[in-house]
């Protein structure tokens, strides 16, 4: 095998072995929860050694030219080579164990970047072992290769807590004992180690396949009679891929590459393979990638570069000076060209930058090219406004949400093509009282709710940094139905992301009893895989036992991270005493982000919760996306009103008798109840959408009667609550720009306007159901 081969085989193989346990340890935490990571681990290790045990041989010859009269000295060395036989035996399973165990509490690329420093490590272990003095270069390019791991792990390298989490000193751990196994196993090359492949007859070859595929379809009859849960099969089949794949990488690793380098330079070539391996991770979308990530790996390479140089100029003079010595008769003396090390390197690099915030990258060229090309190539395009308002026929470039609904293309308005490169460049973290500028100038329905999705697939994106999983706590199953369209959207957007939700409870349901089970299970996980996520709404503050029961889960979970979506805070005369308390629990919270999805909200939050991340983020009931009318109207106007506290008490006018208007709130409108609080969640929200069709216009004093109309495309008439003032401030903030709704503060005014919208888009609405 040629070393080019040889090292492609080494990735490719390293690659696929990480991918596939990482896919069995994700199953095997969603098959069977109560599982610890560490029992997960031993699992997978079991699997690779028994693969290794069972595909590989292993054999040495003691060169006896010297010392065949002296029987003493063959015994020594033969005793020699058994013991770094065993040592690296013991080496490889326990490093093999202590790698999948970090795999199984952090994510496949932070393990692989803390292995970075391998070199560092091989480095004093080949001091303390044999005794050889670190050269010039070595002492310049290991700091460089470390600093650029430790930047590379996190977007955060300063975090003490992520630093030193449990699967980083697990992945620094095997570290160590692949140093040291290594060295053993140099020291088994001095006496012709053979390790290699086991020549397998035709019937044992047969019973291994035989064996996988009776496991495999008795797995599958399991999933098919519903005994085991329907991940098993892709839990079982991930770890016997696992299994072959570890044993390839690790063939070539230490029959192929460590035969023909020293310890240190295989640890350096073992960075470059685990760069790429990362890098692959990244783009596969496995971890999300930024410039931070980048800029380590750079660093990493700068150090890389120096090492390679050192070594290839130490290499050419001692085999310029030494080539008649008994001592390297066998050793063969090339140099790598420069040339093709920083080629390796560009192209690695180059990778991970593209997939450095591809997300966003990929959204700019998009906008930017396609607004442009339809500004020179379409300058006569005009599009009827009153059309548009009610339905955009473009379907360019959409997608279809996990539940089968739309995600509005990108939107075909030229006059914004210079404000989009700018605004979509903007890192919102840093600017997170920034998010709404372009909201004024987008006027139809499936621009406002792009534009809304595109900021919380962003934002989200940043914050998660990479994690996977989740747990959703206090998800709405009451009948109020625009809180369960908040749930819906948030399960929709964490499906976008690839986040698993590993726990959830409903409203009434997070008790002590499932939050201690809560606790179990984030016992499996740490910081930097799991995020905790609490429901959005408009109760922060106005209803003191929402916020009684998120103290009791910010209190249970201080050490992770943390997001209460999308609220609204409703201040009035009721809670002002409630307000201090809500400052205890609120305010000073590193590890909370809390939305605000107005900037009336936003500025209460910034007087009265200091110390704690805001943002300015619109609901979370817009990562539904754009929803299609499903049925006819049965009246002109479908008009909600509340009764409770948040009213402003208007009076509805007399009806005119050619109009056909149904009054009155969701609340009464009843859902049947689903077999579990998810599925109750999403057909009351469902049913909300229904509700609101019944109208060929709808007339709202609820802030969910405004959203839910937006996504269906429904003209409407917002009457806004003073003194509270939450539906006009979320409009100004978010909505503002639509050209198929209307704000007023009366009933009057309220009638008069959606007559003004039925004869308006009259074309365009669908006609009512004859009575």
């Amino acid at each position: 095998m040629g070393p080019l081969t040889a090292f492609i085989a080494w990735t490719v193989s390293s690659y696929a072995c990480h991918q596939m346990a990482k896919l069995f340890l994700t199953n095997v935490g969603i098959v069977a929860s109560h599982v610890t990571p560490v029992t997960t681990a031993a699992a997978l290790t079991l699997v690779q050694i028994f693969f290794c045990w069972l595909l590989t041989t292993t054999t040495w010859e003691t060169k006896t030219t010297d010392v065949d009269e002296d029987k003493t000295n063959l015994d020594l060395t033969n005793a020699r080579l058994r013991a770094n036989y065993r040592v690296a035996l013991v080496m490889h399973v326990l490093s093999t164990f202590l790698t999948n165990w970090s795999l199984a509490r952090t994510e496949a690329a932070s393990t692989l970047a803390i292995k970075l420093m391998e070199p560092l490590v091989s480095a004093l272990a080949q001091r303390v072992w044999h005794g050889e003095p670190l050269s010039y270069s070595v002492w310049v390019s290991l700091p460089l290769v470390i600093g650029g791991a430790v930047v590379f792990v996190s977007d955060d390298p300063l975090s003490v807590q992520h630093a030193l989490s449990a699967g980083v000193v697990l992945a620094m751990g095997s570290n160590v004992l692949l140093a040291v196994r290594n060295l053993a196993i140099k020291g088994l090359h001095s006496g012709q180690l053979n390790l290699g492949p086991r020549r397998f007859s035709w019937s044992v070859g047969g019973v291994l396949v035989g064996m996988s595929v009776l496991v495999l379809t008795a797995v599958w009859w399991l999933e098919i009679v519903d005994i085991v849960s329907r991940r098993s099969t892709l839990a079982v089949t991930s770890l016997l891929l696992s299994g072959a794949f570890h044993v390839t990488y690790s063939l070539i690793s230490t029959s192929v590459i460590l035969r023909a380098l020293d310890v240190v330079s295989h640890a350096m070539a073992n960075v470059i393979k685990r760069v790429l391996v990362v890098a692959l991770l990244y783009v596969s979308g496995s971890r999300s990638a930024s410039g931070v990530n980048a800029v380590g790996l750079t660093v990493a390479a700068v150090g890389l570069a120096v090492y390679v140089r050192g070594k290839a100029e130490g290499r050419r003079k001692m085999c310029s000076k030494n080539t008649s010595m008994n001592r390297l008769k066998e050793v063969t003396c090339f140099h790598l060209p420069k040339s093709r090390f920083f080629v390796l390197i560009t192209a690695m690099l180059s990778l991970l930058w593209y997939s450095a915030d591809v997300n966003l990258s990929k959204q700019i060229r998009t906008v930017s090219c396609e607004l442009k090309d339809r500004f020179v190539c379409n300058n006569h395009f005009s599009r009827d406004p009153q059309h548009t308002a009610v339905k955009d026929t473009s379907t360019q470039n959409e997608t279809l949400s996990p539940f089968g609904l739309r995600w509005p293309p990108v939107p075909q308005n030229t006059s914004l093509l210079q404000e989009w490169g700018e605004f979509l460049s903007m890192d919102y973290i840093r600017h997170p009282f920034d998010t709404n500028r372009l909201a004024s100038t987008l006027h139809t329905n499936d621009e406002v709710v792009w534009e809304l999705q595109r900021l919380h697939v962003q934002v989200l994106t940043s914050l998660l940094a990479g994690r996977r999983h989740a747990m959703l706590m206090d998800f709405a199953t009451y009948e109020n139905k625009g809180d369960p369209a908040i749930t819906a959207g948030q399960v929709a957007i964490l499906k976008r992301l690839n986040v698993t939700i590993v726990f959830s409870c409903s409203t009434g349901l997070c008790n002590k009893k499932n939050l201690t089970k809560a606790r179990e299970i984030s016992k499996g996980y740490n910081s930097t895989s799991l995020i905790i996520l609490l429901q959005g709404g408009g109760n922060l503050v106005g209803y003191p036992i929402t916020d009684f029961s998120r103290k009791k889960i910010l209190n249970l979970f201080p050490d992770f991270p943390t997001i209460l979506f999308s609220q609204s805070i409703w201040l009035h005369n009721r809670t002002r005493s409630h307000l201090n308390k809500c400052r205890e629990i609120y305010s000073h919270r590193e590890n909370l982000t809390i939305f605000l999805r107005d900037r009336q909200s936003l500025g209460l939050a910034q007087k009265h919760f200091p110390g704690t991340k805001l943002m300015l983020m619109p609901d979370m009931a817009f990562g539904l996306g754009r929803v299609p009318r499903t049925m006819p109207p049965t009246h002109d106007i479908l008009w909600i009103k509340r009764a409770d506290g948040e009213s402003s008490r208007y009076k509805v006018p007399e009806i005119p008798t050619n109009l056909s208007v149904y009054v009155g709130d969701w609340l009464k409108w009843t859902t049947n109840k689903g077999k579990t609080p998810m599925e109750t969640s999403f057909l009351i929200a469902f049913n909300g959408l229904s509700f609101l069709q019944r109208g060929r216009v709808v007339i709202t004093d609820r802030l969910h009667g405004h959203i839910l109309s937006v996504l269906l495309g429904i003209p409407h008439v917002l009457i806004d609550n003073p003194p509270y003032f939450k539906l006009s401030s979320f409009r100004r903030s978010w909505t503002a720009g639509l050209s198929n709704t209307v704000l007023v503060t009366t009933g009057e005014e309220a009638l008069d306007q959606a007559q003004k919208l039925l004869k308006k888009y009259n074309n365009y609405l669908p006609s009512i159901v004859p009575s």
